[in-house]
């Protein structure tokens, strides 16, 4: 309902009853009763409500079921080859801009060739790192320890470890990735 979608911003926004009504000019009596839709506000209150919270119109209509849906077909996926990594990662969850964090988590497929690590670097982040091996077998190299991970083994390294990842046999591996960051 429209009125737990304004109840749910304003609070998300740290605002007051009486501060959002007195943003709009109404009283707070009348934002009350919105919010527990006892009465439907008129376009005007809408547009005005949907400047005072800084969203867009149409998210005060949403459905937080359809818009926390998100798909991504196979062809759609984003592909990304960074500089200090000698993998291409194919990512199965939205790829993440500008430090987005709405999907909770990155997901990604890497494959490694033989002889090969994963970067020249090690690599360290504030996120938990999950990795699966879908074929092969890598080694993940976490501070002075080596763990050999096979085909359906999994690792969790956890956040601001020094990790790096290699591929010695000769065959290539492949490996699903799944970054969460933390929640603060």
């Amino acid at each position: 309902m429209i009125g737990e979608k304004i109840r749910e911003i304003r609070k998300s926004k740290n605002l007051t009853i009486v501060q959002l009504s007195e943003m709009i000019n109404v009283t707070s009596g009348y934002i009350s009763q919105i919010e527990r839709d006892l009465i439907s506000p008129s376009l005007s209150v809408l547009k005005r409500l949907s400047q005072a919270l800084d969203v867009p119109l149409s998210v005060l209509f949403s459905d937080k079921a359809d818009s926390d849906v998100v798909t991504v077909h196979q062809n759609e996926r984003t592909r990304v080859k960074l500089n200090n990594i000698n993998v291409e990662l194919e990512y199965i969850t939205p790829f993440l801009k500008n430090g987005d964090r709405k999907s909770g988590c990155e997901a990604f497929v890497f494959k490694l060739n033989p002889q090969t690590w994963a970067s020249s670097i090690g690599i360290m982040h504030e996120s938990r790192e999950f990795i699966y091996v879908l074929r092969g077998e890598i080694e993940c190299h976490v501070g002075d320890k080596v763990y050999t991970i096979s085909k359906g083994d999994s690792i969790i390294v956890p956040e601001n470890n020094n990790h790096m990842i290699y591929n010695g046999n000769e065959e290539i591996s492949e490996a699903l990735c799944v970054i969460t960051p933390l929640m603060h």
